[in-house]
């Protein structure tokens, strides 16, 4: 039921606990986005929550022939969509072969690498590129769990289209009634809540990143945690 899509969302009910979940995952995920964005900017010098900004830096740098910082720009990209492809090949496995909780497993591995990252002042040897490359499917993951719990509705962290959407769906709003509106503002509501808590998490993340430096990492991952254990008890 947490995957359930709708093929006609204006004419089906959605259930009050239902939204409810999609609320608590709306604010989780994108907490967990905006910690991440200012922590992976000042650790990296590179946005790590999204790979739009990538694709000029790819373009420069195959114009100026520097192939391998185009070729580790690459990797993040690759990392990004592999990162969405697990967690998609997880949950549509789960429903096929009704193996129950596989669609943790994505979460186990998004809070291992954030413990990972965390631990990095203290780990040697490992190439700069890893990193982001491991925060980037980290995050690609959250954007995909993110949308299959709210039937494609929002992103974790990609807040240039849930600020766009949010613009349709007032626009819609003031030109719809009955049921129709009502889903629109469920929806609306939950964009608000999106941008909200991605925010939060990014003054979060200020406030406590020059302290903790790369151990704010941990804050996402004991998130990630708890809603592992969330789950394991809800189903």
């Amino acid at each position: 039921m947490l995957f359930k899509t709708y093929t006609d969302k204006w004419t089906k009910k959605v259930p009050r606990r239902a939204f409810s979940i999609k609320k608590l995952y709306a604010f989780v995920y994108p907490f967990s986005s905006g910690i991440v964005i200012y922590a992976g900017l000042m650790t990296f010098s590179v946005v790590v929550t999204n790979i739009t900004g990538l694709l000029p830096q790819i373009a420069r740098d195959l114009y100026e022939g520097k192939l391998n910082t185009a070729g580790s720009i690459f990797l993040w990209l690759f990392a990004f969509f592999f990162g969405g492809f697990f967690a998609g090949w997880c949950v549509e496995r789960e429903k096929l072969r009704k193996w129950r909780y596989l669609h943790l497993l994505p979460l186990f591995v998004v809070m291992s690498l954030f413990i990972l990252v965390g631990l990095s002042g203290q780990i040697e040897g490992l190439h700069p590129v890893s990193f982001p490359a491991m925060v980037l499917f980290s995050i690609g993951i959250q954007n995909a769990m993110v949308s299959l719990t709210t039937s494609s509705l929002i992103k974790a962290s990609q807040m240039t289209g849930v600020v766009n959407e949010l613009g349709v769906d007032i626009a819609e709003i003031f030109h719809s009634e009955g049921e129709k509106r009502r889903l629109i503002q469920r929806e609306a509501l939950l964009r608000v809540i999106v941008m909200c808590s991605f925010l939060l998490g990014a003054m979060f993340s200020v406030a406590v990143f020059p302290a903790l430096q790369t151990k704010v990492f941990f804050f996402p991952a004991g998130i990630i945690a708890a809603v592992i254990v969330h789950d394991i008890f809800r189903f």
